[in-house]
This record gives C-alpha cells, structure tokens and sequence, in this order.
C-alpha cells in the first residue's frame, strides 16, 4: 500500500475506487500517549480500509479531531479521536 502525499502524484496515473474513511479509537485530549500515536493508528485503519477495497493506494490524505457528542454520558464532552480520510486508487500504467 502506498501513501502518496499531494506533491507525490505528479505523473502518476490512478483510476480512482472512492473516498475512505477511519479514525483513531476515542481519547482523552490529555492522553498518556502522544497524538503522533493515534494518528499513526488512524491511518493503519485506513489502510486496512483501503485493503479491503483493492486498492494500490491512496492519495489525499487529510486528517481531522472529531469530539464526541456530549449527550447523557458524563464526561464523554472531553473525549476525542483522530479522523483521517483519503481518495483509495489503483495505480495505473504510464
């Protein structure tokens, strides 16, 4: 699987399958581990979705937090968790 980053698709021929989706699991925003972390397992579940659509890679990559909605869990108002989505593409000969 690639990643392939804006200024990486230059050139690059890609058929594409469809926008994906995935996210970190939820956390609190002063979490023992760093945002690195859950970003870094916010894009594995991407892949994986990727994966599972045949996809060679993806492009587009953007990142966002998403915050859980506060309705009559206490506490829930402070738990967050990475969101990332991306264009998945099968690679194509030039």
């Amino acid at each position: 699987m690639r990643i392939i980053f804006d200024d990486g698709i230059d050139g690059q021929k890609f058929i594409p399958i469809g926008r994906i989706q995935a996210a970190s699991s939820w956390h609190g925003p002063r979490s023992a581990v760093t945002q690195d972390f859950y970003k870094a397992k916010a894009l594995e579940n991407l892949i994986d979705a990727a994966e599972d659509c045949d996809a060679d890679a993806i492009i587009e990559v953007d990142y966002g937090i998403d915050h859980a909605d506060v309705g009559d869990t206490p506490g829930a108002s402070l738990l967050q968790r990475i969101s990332v989505s991306g264009l998945a593409v099968k690679l194509a000969s030039p």
